[in-house]
């Protein structure tokens, strides 16, 4: 396992692997079919959007990668949000602002989280994924077992959120528990705070 540390960063070739792989990975997230209708457009403007995230996250968080290149889970602090500014340094900035409408709607649907939800010494999965053929290997749980025992030694908090009823369950295996949850009733999805608690069995996407 490769791991990233803050004050460390990935190329921008390497984010932009990474950043294809999660357009692949997120085509079917609720956020996403809700922002975007098309699954083709909806492909690419996930990789772009992930493109700033991880951008904004390099050389700031923790990234976890499997040895072959095939996931990776960014561990960032809570209260570190991703803001509008982040766009603006990221390389594809242009194409979502090409993209805006979806964007916006994009953007909507993430307005609900509050990341006040979590204390101040949480750090929270953002993103985590696999390239959709890797999947249900094991790697994801992987690199997010590694995560949290790299942060809890450390003596800090590990939390997340998520909107897939089906992330909520694989989360719980791995010994995280939901504490609170928000609405965007706009798009009928729910986003759910979660914090480690301790390990149980399963977990092998």
């Amino acid at each position: 396992m490769r791991i990233i540390r803050p004050g460390e960063k990935l190329t921008k070739k390497e984010l932009r692997f990474f950043a294809e792989m999660a357009g692949r990975a997120y085509v079917n997230d609720p956020v996403h079919v809700y922002a975007t209708k098309n699954p083709k457009r909806r492909e690419k403007f996930v990789s772009h959007f992930m493109m700033e995230r991880l951008n904004t996250s390099n050389g700031t968080d923790y990234f976890y990668i499997d040895d072959e290149n095939r996931g990776l889970c960014v561990w960032r602090k809570a209260h570190n949000e991703y803001g509008v500014l982040d766009f603006l340094k990221c390389p594809d900035w242009l194409y979502l602002y090409w993209f805006w409408p979806n964007t916006l709607r994009t953007l909507a649907a993430y307005g609900p989280l509050d990341v006040k939800a979590f204390d101040e010494k949480t750090w929270i999965i953002s993103p985590v994924f696999v390239a959709p053929e890797h999947q249900g290997q094991g790697i994801a749980a992987s690199l997010i077992r590694q995560g949290i025992a790299d942060l809890t030694a450390q003596g800090l908090s590990c939390g997340l959120e998520a909107q897939d009823e089906q992330n909520v369950l694989f989360y719980r295996r791995l010994g995280f528990e939901t504490f609170r949850t928000d609405r965007y009733e706009k798009g009928n999805i729910t986003h759910s705070y979660m914090l480690y608690q301790n390990e149980k069995s399963g977990g092998t996407p």
